[in-house]
Formats: structure tokens, C-alpha cells, sequence
């Protein structure tokens, strides 16, 4: 179940929906309990609701494979509510509090051994997540700073050799290098930060 398009939100509960549509064995209580537990999860605001008493219902023993289902699209639609939209449409995680919980419910899901479509999603998730904590590089707002560090690796070292010092270029190399790695640091930022300032609004909204 990997979720893409202009308004994934939308065509994720959809696809919750579907799976919540599937038939379940009358004579199973276990799966008809989890199924009317989670009946409103897709309502927005619900999902953690549905989970916890997922959980509680299927404590202490080893549930029916649509019992289990029924707890991963409660996890999944949680997974949304976790994380903000982008101006594409696209689910994304903006901070770290959403990142732990996300990456919390894709190894549940993959722990209840869902459907495979359920499966994919928890595989998807967490591939997301991975690409959310990577670093990138911001372009600094001070175009003076920029100049002076761009002035520094180009400069001091030109002066070093001009007048014939080693000392001088040499240092000048290593201040560069520092006020290069300097900047580089102060300029990174993980995905997901650089995802959090970008225009965004909450699911359902």
C-alpha cells in the first residue's frame, strides 16, 4: 500500500477504507470486535483512540489475521494524523516527536504480520523516515557571511604566496578549511526540518 498523488491523505483513508470494507467471518468474534473498534478510524482526530483499544482487545492473546489487519489500519490512518501536508499534497513528518512515532508504528505494523498491502505501507513508511532524517544543506540567508567565508578560502592563501610565507598560506589553508566546515554545519539541516518550513497544513483541513 505505498500512497502517492496530489492528495495522499485522501487517497490513503480511501484506501483504508477498502481494506476496512473487506469481508470478515461473522463467527469470528475477535475480528468483528476489532473491525467495530475501528469503525470511525478514519474520522480525523480518532485514530489513536481506535489503536489503544485495538490494543486492549487483542491483549493476551494471539489474534485472527483480521484482527491484526484491523490494528494496522488503525496504525496507518494514526500515522497520518502525526504528520502535516505539504503544498504537493504529500504526507510529511516536521518534527522529531513525529518521526519516533511514525517510525514506532511502521515496525508495529511489520510486528502484527498484516496483509501485504499493509506490509508495503510499514516498508514505504519506513523509507520515508529514512529520507526525513537525512542531512541537506540550507543556503545561508547572509550573503555578507557567504562572502566573507568565500573571500577567506580564496584570499588568505593568495596573500600567503604573494609575500612569500608559508606560515601565512599554510594558515590561511587551515583557516579557510575551518570556516568552510564552520559553514557547512551551520547551514545543515534534516530533511524533515527543511520539510517543517515549508507551507504546510494538517490533515483534513
Amino acid at each position: 500500500m505505498v500512497v502517492n498523488g496530489s492528495d495522499e491523505p485522501t487517497a490513503l483513508r480511501a484506501r483504508l477504507a477498502a481494506h476496512l470494507a473487506r469481508p470478515v467471518d461473522p463467527a469470528d468474534d475477535a475480528a468483528m470486535r476489532s473491525r467495530a473498534a475501528v469503525a470511525d478510524v478514519l474520522v480525523e482526530g480518532r485514530a489513536a483512540a481506535a489503536v489503544e483499544r485495538l490494543r486492549r482487545e487483542l491483549r493476551g492473546y494471539h489474534p485472527p489475521p483480521a484482527a491484526r489487519d484491523h490494528l494496522a489500519v488503525a496504525l496507518a490512518a494514526r500515522s497520518a494524523e502525526v504528520r502535516a501536508v505539504d503544498e504537493d499534497g504529500a504526507l510529511v513528518v516536521v518534527d522529531r516527536a513525529g518521526l519516533a512515532e511514525c517510525r514506532a508504528i511502521a515496525r508495529e505494523i511489520l510486528d502484527l504480520r498484516p496483509a501485504p498491502d499493509l506490509v508495503d505501507f510499514a516498508h514505504d513508511l519506513l523509507d520515508r523516515l529514512d529520507r526525513a532524517e537525512r542531512w541537506r544543506w540550507v543556503a545561508p540567508d547572509s550573503v555578507p557571511g557567504a562572502a566573507v567565508v568565500a573571500l577567506a578560502v580564496l584570499v588568505l592563501p593568495f596573500v600567503g604566496g604573494a609575500v612569500g610565507s608559508a606560515a601565512v598560506t599554510a594558515g590561511g589553508v587551515a583557516v579557510g578549511a575551518a570556516l568552510v566546515f564552520g559553514a557547512t554545519l551551520a547551514h545543515r539541516r534534516r530533511q524533515w526540518a527543511v520539510d517543517a518550513a515549508r507551507p504546510l497544513r494538517r490533515p483534513g483541513r
